[in-house]
């Protein structure tokens, strides 16, 4: 799959411009455009019972401030968009040649409920950058990026690039690739093939149990002409999602390939899980898909 249209969700949060930087890399590596897209709740659509106890008036005027509150967000978002492809030497334009090796970018904001829009703009996008969630210690407590994350992930059937807090925009080179036998990481290791192409190394990362029959996919990989290592997870008393970064610091890995919850994804938010774990915790640039 090429890589040729990157959806970055654009709000009022600081990281989402240096989500946008990193988004500039990838879309670097292949000639790729960027939408960036800011999805706002339509005024019109506030639930009735917040103005049930106004006047007619009253319920004008309060329509009228959200709507030009929500206009001025905008503005003052597309003005950082403008700033970052400006910067970055990226051409915003909404016309994108197929042919062309550029990079470039347009900003468009969306009404609609802020989810339901990512997901269909995701579903029509090669991949989908957001940065990863602040979670609590709790892992059933959610956030609106994680909310917003898992649902891409699971709505959209297309890979989801989590960008970690405090990460520097730069050009990833050894990647890492956490492979399970799930349906989840078959999907995500055939939909980044044109990264791994590029990559100077690539690892698959496998337990104990698994390693035996980690042939088949150094010779799938090999059929794509990608010559790609092996190491076993060294668990311990570890859970899995901690041995896995574990593995990716030692190999230097800065660029990590995933299935999203591959269990029941009800048990994992009780429990938590690798995906959970890695939402969170990440401190490389991770790929994941569902």
């Amino acid at each position: 799959m090429a890589i040729k249209s990157v959806l970055v969700p654009l709000n009022e949060g600081e990281r989402c411009i240096e989500v946008l930087k990193s988004a500039f890399v990838v879309a670097g590596r292949f000639g790729a455009h960027i939408t960036a897209v800011h999805a706002q709740r339509n005024t019109s659509a506030i639930e009735p019972f917040v103005f049930s106890s106004l006047s007619g008036s009253l319920k004008e005027a309060v329509l009228q401030e959200t709507a030009q509150s929500a206009e001025r967000a905008a503005g003052q978002i597309r003005q950082r968009f403008e700033a970052a492809c400006q910067a970055a030497g990226v051409a915003v334009t909404d016309l994108h040649s197929s042919n062309s090796n550029d990079v470039t970018a347009s900003f468009e904001v969306v009404e609609g409920r802020p989810v339901d829009v990512l997901i269909e703009r995701a579903r029509l996008s090669d991949v989908t950058a957001i940065a990863s969630p602040q979670l609590g210690e709790n892992t059933v407590r959610r956030t609106p990026i994680s909310e917003t994350l898992e649902s891409i992930m699971l709505g959209s059937g297309r890979p989801v690039l989590i960008v970690p807090q405090q990460w520097q925009a730069r050009r990833c080179e050894n990647a890492a690739i956490g492979w399970n036998e799930s349906v989840q990481s078959s999907r995500a290791l055939a939909m980044t093939i044109p990264w791994l192409r590029m990559m100077k190394s690539v690892t698959l990362v496998v337990s104990r149990e698994r390693s035996s029959r980690v042939g088949q996919v150094q010779a799938y990989l090999k059929a794509h002409d990608i010559e790609a290592q092996v190491k076993v997870l060294n668990r311990g008393e570890k859970a899995s999602g901690e041995a896995l970064l574990d593995r990716c610091r030692e190999i230097e890995a800065d660029f990590l390939v995933v299935g999203g919850y591959s269990r029941a994804r009800p048990r994992q938010l009780l429990f938590g899980g690798v995906t959970r774990h890695l939402m969170k915790h990440t401190d490389i640039v991770t790929v994941m898909v569902h």
